[in-house]
């Protein structure tokens, strides 16, 4: 990784940092901000997204690449070349709030790819000739050297659902590889179901909704009840509003607590995956 502090990257991000998009641009194709993801490891796409390579086999979670969530805008405005959605085998959608599904990217991706995604998502992703797959927790799917496990998520699942209460239809994954176990959250509160989570499966590596929705010393619990993993954070910096950014309080506190396990990646890094992760080098 290359030397730059976790307080660094979320002072560039509570800043403001990035390029606002006017209400007509288009998004460019940036090969050199998403360079073609490496093998074995996790690369961050920007907000929930990340390309996930498990030996030459490619995940990708909740792909969104468009100009504005509803009406908030979205500060970073390229996308990865169609190449890179090419390699892709799975696209895991943890919801159905539009910046976690968009059907216009999910349409970027090869036909026939396989998307995992709770019932109330499913509707949004047919008639674009991908293979949608219905998932409830504990439903698991198998892949070339590992298995995807859906688990719960306390979060609602609706496309227009703004309500902060969970009604059972959002979800998170667990990706387990012959190197590492990880977690991806989507969008969750801090809920007893993760201590549980992080009991079953023993995560060592976790794609977390820092800020927003895991606020706080929620985000501390949530850490601690996964058993410590090295965490990427994930949801914060990639559209306006308060709720992607961190005030003074709140770094100090994360920063204080789990300084140790935060890996921070920018948009096109990675972080290979291997039994030492949270020692590993983010690279472009």
């Amino acid at each position: 990784m290359r030397s730059r502090s976790w307080l660094a990257v979320v002072l560039v991000s509570a800043a403001g940092a990035g390029y606002v998009a006017p209400t007509n641009a288009k998004l460019a194709i940036d090969p050199l901000l998403y360079p073609e993801p490496p093998r074995n490891a996790i690369t961050f796409w920007g907000h929930a997204c990340a390309y996930i390579d498990i030996g030459g086999f490619g995940i990708v979670t909740d792909p969104v690449f468009a100009r504005r969530y509803a009406v908030i805008r979205r500060r970073l405005i390229a996308a990865p070349p169609r190449e890179s959605f090419d390699q892709a085998e799975v696209v895991l959608i943890s919801h159905a709030h539009q910046d976690h599904l968009n059907p216009k990217t999910l349409a970027r991706f090869t036909p026939g790819t396989i998307v995992l995604c709770p019932r109330p998502a499913a509707k949004y992703v047919a008639g674009l000739g991908l293979r949608v797959l219905v998932m409830r927790p504990g439903d698991e799917f198998d892949f070339p050297g590992g298995t995807i496990v859906a688990v719960a998520a306390h979060h609602p699942g609706g496309r227009h659902s703004l309500k902060a209460r969970s009604d059972g239809r959002a979800l998170g994954y667990i990706i387990r590889g012959p190197r590492n176990t990880i977690y991806y959250s989507g969008d969750t509160d801090y809920f007893p179901g993760i201590a549980a989570i992080g009991s079953k499966y023993r995560p060592d590596i976790a794609l977390l909704n820092i800020n927003a929705h895991l606020h706080s010393e929620d985000a501390v619990f949530a850490i601690a009840g996964l058993g410590m993993p090295s965490v990427v954070p994930m949801h914060l910096g990639a559209y306006d509003g308060k709720s992607t950014r961190l005030g003074p309080r709140w770094r100090a506190e994360l920063v204080g607590a789990l300084g140790s396990t935060i890996v921070p990646l920018e948009v096109g890094e990675s972080i290979s995956l291997s039994p030492s992760a949270r020692d590993s080098a983010a690279h472009r």
